[in-house]
């Protein structure tokens, strides 16, 4: 396992990170007992950077976290969120927050959460956008100004030595916002959308782009000395060989993975599965500090380092995909 520097943060973190997700149940079924083992599993393997939320599972994933760290905490970083569910936790940020931190903590084992990070997407205007859970159900957007009012808000969290850190979601924000929370300098880690699929966090997308655009948000954290946190590394479990779970005919994740069924050309001997290419084209990008799958089992996590420890892809392959891209995978020739 190696690492690398998280942004101002002052932390250095595995290039692996450990998704919480999936221990919450997102990503399909798994148990309690194979969730607190793979985390286990992943501390032995060299793995530092826990990222989960209470939203996952509603805290299911920070209860497994917390009870597969349990006597590990002073060797790994915990990441973890806060979600405002109303307009009148909008209107009192503080007591929220704390609330809100105060169960996770309890739930996590822990008297401090390094990272913090706002659970919302980030735009122009106030409003509301269908949230990625289970089931499918509505958050709140917030504005720079509302970011910046969270800042404030956890400052006493900070000073008392509670959270050492705070993050936002750039996951589908506007790109100008984004840019212009990050540059405020009160953030120092975001989190990003990256994938073999969907490149908009790094540069322009394609004429004809028919995913959610990033808004160059990786751009944005690398001139501004954010740590980044790349999700969604596998399109939501679209970016492996086999789905592991009934998906909708026509969804976003239904059409990632027939377009991955036409990527088979980037697996090696060293990466002989989807999965383990997907891992290993998001490690390859220097702007990143962290990836974080969502992870649910042991074998999950031992394939990932086994990732770690490959050499990068193949350049010729790479500038394939980036054709690939450039064209919305239109073309038949690699659904062969």
């Amino acid at each position: 396992m190696r690492y690398r520097a998280f942004g101002r943060t002052g932390l250095e973190v595995s290039e692996v990170g450990f998704g919480g997700a999936g221990i919450g149940h997102a990503w399909g079924p798994t148990t309690e007992e194979a969730a607190t083992s793979a985390v286990r599993r992943a501390v032995e393997l060299g793995i530092t950077f826990f990222d989960t939320s209470p939203v996952y599972g509603a805290g299911r994933s920070e209860d497994n976290l917390g009870a597969g760290l349990d006597g590990l905490r002073d060797r790994v970083a915990i990441a973890t969120k806060v979600r405002l569910d109303s307009e009148d936790e909008l209107a009192d940020m503080r007591s929220a927050i704390r609330t809100s931190v105060e169960r996770s903590l309890a739930r996590l084992r822990t008297d401090r959460i390094d990272i913090l990070q706002i659970h919302h997407q980030v735009g122009r205007e106030r409003g509301r956008y269908l949230a990625v859970a289970a089931p499918p159900r509505h958050a709140l957007r917030l504005t720079g100004e509302d970011c910046l009012a969270f800042a404030e808000a956890a400052r006493p969290l900070i000073d008392e030595g509670t959270v050492g850190s705070l993050g936002i979601t750039a996951w589908d924000g506007d790109g100008a916002v984004v840019r212009s929370v990050l540059e405020s300098g009160a953030f120092a880690s975001a989190q990003v959308l990256y994938n073999l699929v969907n490149h908009s966090a790094a540069g322009p997308p394609p004429a004809g782009f028919d995913d959610i655009d990033q808004g160059e948000a990786l751009v944005a954290a690398r001139e501004t000395g954010t740590g980044v946190i790349a999700i969604r590394s596998h399109a939501a479990g679209a970016l492996a060989d086999r789905l592991d779970r009934e998906v909708a005919p026509g969804s976003d994740v239904a059409r990632d993975h027939a377009r991955a069924r036409g990527l088979g050309f980037m697996r090696s001997d060293q990466l002989s599965t989807l999965s383990a290419v997907a891992l290993r084209f998001c490690l390859d990008n220097a702007d990143i500090a962290t990836v974080v799958p969502g992870f649910k089992s042991v074998a999950e996590v031992e394939e990932a380092v086994r990732v770690a420890d490959a050499a990068p892809l193949d350049g010729a392959k790479v500038a394939e995909l980036g054709r690939l891209y450039r064209r919305q995978f239109a073309d038949q020739r690699i659904f062969r």
